[in-house]
Order: structure tokens, then C-alpha cells, then sequence
């Protein structure tokens, strides 16, 4: 099946937050995103998903201001984002990159306070609204017990919710989480997005991912974009995204698509390229 054979859906073109129209971007001479188009559904985990190298994190980087456009407009609350100040920019969203690193020997409440420097002049001390933002954010990420410890002596899953604590003390409503669950093991990838579905349902975020495992992303996620080679290729909710056709159009995957018996979301289980394989 070639690209052309999958199901397309075009992304909204409905008002949001944070959207792009005619977006173009890339690095050096290349070019990875031509001519997008995406607007972003408020109050909903929207996930980006797509095969190795097609733009996904380069997508990421473009809407929260870190890759500017070699064309076309990000737009954050109606105005262009890269005409903003940054501090502007980060008392309105926040962005936890990939592999973000600390300096060595900083504590996770001296990191986590980090988040609050948006909201602060440079001669300005910590107010009692930063530290109380700070004890906040560490108890929504039940990092509170960690606070004195060194970031370098915490666990991966540890050190990924300590760097969302970061994030929410910024007191942002838009959260961009590129790979979060990178580098952990099942248990703490199920309890990073436990805490980005409470962060949604119950403290009205909105959260921009970008995962590569399709199954947490089905579940997890109220709406998906599908990238393939620089370009959204379908975009809705997981049970209208997730189908074999697309799966073999946008990834090169054959694959049989079952509901979760627990959760009610697609689940994927890829056939690779056995001969012989017959299904129930």
C-alpha cells in the first residue's frame, strides 16, 4: 500500500491556543516540515506519532518557539509566537525536551524552582506566590520527598517527574512533552502518562506529546496526529486514527488492530513480516 492509499484526514482548522498555518522548517539546508497546517484542540492530550525521523520532535520544537520558521506562522493565543518575548512565551506554555540535562549537584527543589523564573525580574528573591507555586507543582508530581536530593541520584522515572514539576511551576495551561516516556521502563512509562492524564482531567491542561510507543499513545491520548515524511497524514481520535491501512501507509506496519479488553482503546499488535500468520 503506498502512502497515497491511506485514509487522510485534514487536520482543524478550527481557533485554538496554539495552531500553525504554512508552516516550513528544517536545518541547514534541509528542509523537514513544508507547508503544515495544525491547530491544537484546547483542554485535550493531543499526541504526535509518526515513524523514526519523519518531524514529529522537529514539529515539537517549531510550536514552542525553540526551531524558528523558515516560513509560515506559529500562532500561541491569536499572536505570533516568534515575535513574543520568551518570558512571554513561558508564562503561557511549557516544554520539557528531550533528554533535558541539570547542572551537576543541583537539588530537585532548586531545579524544580527554575520554573518560576518567568514570573521573576533578575533582582527579584523567590515571593511566597513562587514558593508556594513550587510546593504545588512537586505535590502534583509526588516529587515533595525528593526535594533535597541531587537530580543525578534519582531514578529515570523519577528524574522525568521531577522535570514535569519543573514545568508546572511555570504555571502554564499548555504543556509540550517531547518523549517523555524515553529511556523508562514500562511501569514508569505507564506512571509518567498516569500523571499527564491526571494533569488533564484534573487541572485542565493542555498537553502536546510527542511518543513513539502507539499503544500508550492510544490510550492515553484523546486526539492523534500521524506524521509521515514531514506531513500529517490523518489526525482524530485514536479509534477513528488508529487502523491497519494507516499503520501499513504511515510506518510500514502490518498489524492486527483489537480494542484493549481493560480500557476500551485500539490496541496494536504488529504481525512484521512472518509468513504464514492467521488471524482469529
Amino acid at each position: 500500500m503506498t502512502h497515497s492509499d491511506a485514509a487522510i484526514t485534514e487536520a482543524p482548522t478550527s481557533p485554538s491556543r496554539l495552531r500553525a498555518a504554512g508552516l516550513q522548517v528544517g536545518y541547514d539546508d534541509r528542509t523537514i516540515i513544508s507547508d503544515l497546517d495544525i491547530a491544537i484542540p484546547d483542554g485535550e492530550i493531543t499526541t504526535i506519532i509518526g515513524p523514526n525521523g519523519c518531524g514529529k520532535s522537529t514539529l515539537l520544537r517549531a510550536l514552542s518557539r525553540l526551531l524558528p520558521p523558515r516560513a509560515g506562522t506559529v500562532y500561541l493565543d491569536d499572536a505570533d509566537i516568534n515575535r513574543m518575548r520568551p518570558k512571554d512565551v513561558a508564562r503561557r506554555l511549557g516544554l520539557l525536551p528531550q533528554n533535558p540535562v541539570a547542572p551537576e549537584g543541583l537539588i530537585v527543589e532548586d531545579l524544580v524552582a527554575r520554573g518560576r523564573h518567568p514570573h521573576q525580574r533578575w533582582y527579584q528573591q523567590a515571593s511566597a506566590a513562587d514558593e508556594a507555586a513550587v510546593a504545588l507543582a512537586m505535590e502534583q508530581t509526588a516529587t515533595t520527598d525528593l526535594a533535597d536530593r541531587p537530580i543525578e541520584a534519582l531514578s529515570g522515572g523519577q528524574r522525568q517527574r521531577v522535570w514535569i514539576a519543573l514545568t508546572l511551576a511555570q504555571e502554564t495551561d499548555l504543556l509540550l512533552l517531547d518523549e517523555p516516556t524515553t529511556y523508562l521502563d514500562l511501569a514508569h512509562a505507564v506512571e509518567i502518562l498516569d500523571l499527564v492524564h491526571t494533569l488533564r482531567t484534573e487541572h485542565g491542561k493542555t498537553v502536546v506529546m510527542v511518543l513513539h510507543d502507539l499503544n500508550l499513545a492510544a490510550r492515553y491520548s484523546d486526539s492523534l496526529f500521524v506524521m509521515r515524511s514531514g506531513e500529517i497524514v490523518a489526525h482524530g481520535r485514536p479509534d477513528e486514527v488508529i487502523t491497519t491501512d494507516l499503520l501499513e501507509a504511515a510506518f510500514g506496519l502490518q498489524s492486527h488492530v483489537m480494542t484493549d479488553p481493560v480500557f476500551g482503546a485500539p490496541m496494536i499488535v504488529p504481525l512484521g513480516s512472518r509468513a504464514g500468520v492467521r488471524l482469529p
